[in-house]
């Protein structure tokens, strides 16, 4: 038996698998029109990274000693995405359905659908702690999209996941901000 035909087909099996579904705003908005045919109306975009989350920490009082008691203090990166439905799906003529959006890589916490309402909660983990969080939910008003990276609870995608079965996207948005909000 030769070798390299197996060779090969490992190393294809290992490509393909290490490739996992691209998460971000505009990937959203790509699904948004893939499943509406429309674009989306009054799209917000907000993004920190590693040196933006650094700055925030010390914006909020946070030094390398004390900031485990930060709601940041895990959080590497944030990206929230807000945008306006699209009138296709709020006529029902092509209702969105984020739970049928295609995955590969992430491991789903959470995908619902009721009616014009819809979300995921997807995770990547490592042995300790969550690495990744991936959440989209979509209400009669708004979609809303999240990332987070970095060292994070593995409580969070029960607690976010709560929000999106709520159906109400304005409360998803709201439990995000007040993740990313500094306690008093």
């Amino acid at each position: 038996m030769k070798s390299g035909p197996v060779v090969a087909t490992l190393l294809g099996a290992v490509v393909v698998s290490a490739c996992a579904t691209q998460f971000n705003a505009q990937s959203v908005r790509a699904e948004i029109v893939r499943q509406t045919g429309e674009d989306p109306q009054k799209v917000i975009v907000f993004n920190l990274g590693p040196v933006t989350m650094a700055l925030a920490r010390q914006v909020m009082g946070g030094s390398s000693k004390s900031d485990e008691n930060l709601p940041l203090s895990g959080l590497a990166g944030f990206e929230l995405a807000v945008f306006g439905v699209p009138p296709a799906a709020l006529s029902g003529a092509r209702p969105l359905d984020f739970s049928a959006t295609p995955v590969r890589g992430w491991e789903p916490t959470l995908r619902i659908r009721d009616g014009l309402r819809s979300g995921m909660v997807l995770v990547r983990t490592t042995k300790e702690h969550i690495g990744d969080l991936v959440m989209l939910a979509g209400s009669d008003k708004e979609i809303v999209f999240a990332r987070l990276r970095g060292t994070l609870s593995r409580e969070l995608p029960v607690k976010i996941g709560e929000a999106v079965k709520s159906g109400n996207a304005e409360l998803v948005r709201h439990e995000l901000q007040a993740f990313t909000a500094p306690q008093k």
